[in-house]
């Protein structure tokens, strides 16, 4: 159940100056492109990174993010010189005489309480400037010498603009793998899936005669209402398939069925351009998605799930769970390059949905398996090992052997260490096989 001050929340995040009234379906439910670039982030608190063209409405998205944070958000425009110290760092003039260090001259401004820190134009700064704001990002400062958090009741969130230095766009830095992996979501706002419709531009181009973007509004301040908002969502249950999809996309797309160690991460910088990768699927076109992009998929597709149960609609979870990797893999840089720019013009979309959209071999081959998952977990819970069960979901070495083991091991640890409800859990698996017998 979700609280009704959580569902008056969620509704007063519809409000705002950013328009875009597209209907995304994830999970087979109608989501709005609030709910996805700004509802359910701020539930999860998931680093998101908005990129794209000029003029497509991301200085907007950010600016109603500042508006609903008022005082508890910290703002910066990206640019080459820009110091990070500048944002949480001052000098104080007035002690000077009292010091006896230069160190004892610096003390932490106020930003360091705030919630909410947004970047415009974050790669007109270089990658090791970058690096910092997601330190702020991710809630965290080093300060003479120690780490130290930042933001108040434990809630931080990072929001950037900008576009990825990828040859659409001039006179920018690159975000390299690791940065952009840190950045839980990245959207590409002007992407035809995702863009304003033209029924939004119209109403957009007969409403503005200004080109800047419209200031932050003042009326919409409700820092309190999303922070108790995200901490409801954080007391939520994960759903038990969740982790198995997880350990499947991290360790089980590691495998390569002709190459010596079987391992793409075990060749390092040489995979995709290895002899005996298969090229009739996808071994040279996806690598594991990293533990970091499974999280945030997870908070993502949970976060979905909780905007839709207070609209009262209910999502399949493992559908929901598919199409939420559409927000946090695509740019993460678990996908070829070569196969995206050659195979795909480019288009990170398209490639990612070749590999584990809705129609790729993949998805088709975990939608098949979630039964024998579902019941194989189960067993798991109630400490039992089912062989037949397992060697349906892996019956050979391959992609789902890890997830096997992950299955095996659980059910080992919880049968050496049953618990009242593991007990109880294999009673019943008992009765229930007892009477088809």
């Amino acid at each position: 159940m979700i609280s009704q001050k959580t569902k008056e929340t969620l509704e007063r995040l519809s409000e705002g100056r950013y328009v875009n009234d597209r209907i995304i379906y994830l999970g087979g439910l109608p989501f709005t492109a609030r709910d996805i670039f700004i509802k359910a982030p701020l539930l999860s608190r998931l680093n998101a990174y908005f990129v794209g063209g000029t003029g497509r409405g991301k200085t907007q998205l950010g600016n109603d993010l500042i508006g609903y944070f008022s005082d508890a958000s910290c703002y910066a425009a990206g640019r080459p010189d820009f110091e990070p110290s500048e944002l949480l760092k001052q000098v104080r003039l007035g002690k000077l005489k009292e010091v006896e260090t230069d160190k004892d001259l610096i003390e932490l401004t106020e930003n360091v309480r705030k919630n909410l820190f947004f970047i415009d134009e974050m790669n007109r700064s270089p990658p090791i400037v970058q690096n910092y704001f997601f330190d702020f990002f991710d809630g965290k400062i080093v300060h003479n010498g120690k780490i130290m958090n930042l933001g108040k009741e434990g809630y931080t969130i990072g929001f950037a603009t900008g576009n990825l230095g990828d040859g659409e766009y001039v006179g920018v830095s690159d975000s390299d793998r690791a940065l952009k992996d840190r950045m839980h979501m990245i959207v590409k706002l002007d992407h035809p899936d995702y863009k304003p419709t033209p029924l939004n531009m119209l109403d957009l181009f007969r409403r503005k005669k200004n080109p800047r973007a419209d200031m932050p509004s003042q009326g919409l301040s409700m820092t309190k209402e999303i922070i108790a908002a995200s901490n409801e969502f954080m007391e939520k249950d994960i759903h038990l398939l969740f982790p198995l999809l997880g350990i499947y996309l991290s360790e089980g797309l590691d495998f390569l069925e002709n190459v010596s160690g079987n391992s793409k991460s075990a060749c390092d910088t040489r995979w995709p351009n290895i002899e005996g990768i298969r090229t009739d699927i996808d071994e040279d076109k996806i690598t594991v998605v990293s533990p970091r992009s499974v999280y945030a998929s997870i908070g993502l597709a949970g976060a979905l799930e909780m905007i839709a149960q207070s609209k009262g609609l209910e999502p399949n979870p493992t559908e929901l769970f598919l199409d939420s990797l559409r927000f946090t893999v695509p740019y993460s840089g678990v996908l070829a390059s070569t196969y995206v720019n050659q195979m795909h013009n480019g288009n990170v979309y398209s490639a990612f949905d070749n590999v584990l959209g809705k129609n790729s071999r993949n998805r088709e081959d975990i939608l098949e398996k979630i039964p024998r998952l579902e019941e194989a977990l189960a067993f798991a819970e109630a400490g039992i090992v089912n062989p037949k069960l397992l060697k349906e979901i892996a019956p050979s070495e391959g992609r789902w052997i890890p997830v096997k083991q992950a299955l095996e091991d659980h059910a080992e640890r919880i049968s050496q260490n049953p618990t009242e409800e593991s007990t109880k859990l294999k009673d019943l698996i008992a009765h229930i096989h007892g009477e088809q017998k």
